[in-house]
């Protein structure tokens, strides 16, 4: 996710790594949570043409609107977040089930016309979305005591803990990654002949296994018979 924020947003990524590091409290979103949706955000505004600068601003203040319209709308975060892009996208279906219109009438109030380019369009859009969802905006800090908010801000803190623990095992997850990359490239080197003869082995083994474990379990029945027979002799007796 880190890796996502810093390419996406280049010397911007700071205040976006900055934000992220908030969100769980003010939006109930998990940093990493956080830092993916933004990252998505910053690729499709820069691959139209806004800068890192202008795409780092607009991803923070979407991931925040996101989150507080889940809140508010009492949904998925996954559907405020697919709703949003519509932003970029230019599609408002998803938009419209959530309350919010985007037509061309509509945008006509800020200036939108058909000849702008497509980084004056999602300005124009993006200021409409702001405009028409200052209801939703702050709403998962006004309502974050309640049980759905509740319950979201403990589903992403697991996350978080999660990555948490994550990072401190990355150095030994590291060193048993190498260690079996190594065990792999050895085995890939050997020759031909050397790698025949192992698959006999398993291959000998594979059929010796089964009857020595047999053979192991009538070994143990056998032994005891004797105990038997004694218990039966105290019985007759």
């Amino acid at each position: 996710s880190l890796n996502k924020t810093r390419v996406a947003f280049g010397e911007s990524s700071t205040e976006v790594e900055a934000f992220a590091k908030t969100t769980l409290k003010n939006f109930g979103l998990a940093e990493g949570s956080a830092l993916d949706m933004a990252s998505m955000v910053g690729d499709m505004a820069t691959s139209m043409g806004l800068t890192q600068q202008q795409a780092g601003g607009m991803a923070t203040s979407l991931v925040g609107l996101a989150g507080d319209l889940a809140s508010f709308k009492n949904i998925g975060i996954e559907q405020a977040q697919t709703a949003l892009a519509g932003i970029f996208t230019g599609e408002t279906e998803s938009l419209k089930r959530m309350g919010i219109v985007m037509t061309e009438a509509n945008l006509k109030q800020f200036g939108y016309n058909k000849n702008m380019s497509q980084a004056e369009k999602i300005g124009i859009r993006y200021k409409a979305i702001i405009e028409a969802t200052k209801n939703a905006q702050g709403d998962y800090l006004r309502t974050s005591d309640g049980v759905a908010n509740s319950t979201r801000t403990l589903t992403e803190s697991v996350k978080e803990l999660a990555t948490d623990f994550g990072t401190m095992l990355l150095p030994v997850a590291s060193k048993l990654i190498a260690k079996g990359q190594a065990l792999v490239d050895f085995f890939r080197n050997l020759s031909t002949e050397q790698k025949e003869n192992i698959i006999q082995v398993a291959g000998i083994v594979a059929v010796v296994g089964p009857v020595v474990l047999i053979f192991g379990k009538f070994l143990t029945a056998l032994g005891s018979i004797p105990s038997a027979f004694r218990t039966l002799n105290i019985i007759v007796a």
